[in-house]
């Protein structure tokens, strides 16, 4: 490998993890308004469905490459982690398109951001929401 190939790979790299940063920042202020909007009991969940559907299956995947050990965030994610951000893109899938909410969607989100933030999450939170609401920030 040239040093000019190495370079390119090492741009590459650097901006695949950059991307896993803002895929995890992204899903955190959705998981929010969701989880927001179901603890109101608001019948608009206030989100986007493909919005979601893209979102949330970047997050896992960003989520894995924490599992492989590729990159490191504020927290250990565990593959458990990952099942149950699956398990909230499925459940919030069928909210988002006017399908069952069960009783536990709203703690399954609780328990996703902090899997992604750690007990910081809720102001992460905020800040992902607002980062989504003014994307020039």
């Amino acid at each position: 490998m040239t040093d000019e190939e190495r370079t390119d790979a090492e741009a590459d790299l650097e901006e695949e993890l950059a991307w896993t940063v803002y895929a995890q920042v992204f899903a955190l202020g959705y998981i929010y308004l969701l989880a927001c909007a179901l603890k109101r009991g608001d019948a608009d969940l206030g989100v986007d469905p493909s919005a979601w559907e893209n979102t949330l299956g970047a997050a896992e995947w960003a989520m894995m490459e924490h599992v492989n050990g590729r990159v490191q965030g504020p927290t250990i994610i565990t593959v458990e982690d990952v099942e149950r951000m699956r398990r909230l893109h499925t459940m919030g899938s069928a909210a988002l398109a006017g399908g069952e909410r069960p009783p536990e969607l709203y703690q399954l989100s609780l328990q996703c951001m902090e899997s992604l933030f750690g007990s910081d999450w809720e102001r992460a939170a905020r800040e992902a929401v607002r980062g989504l609401r003014d994307p020039d920030q």
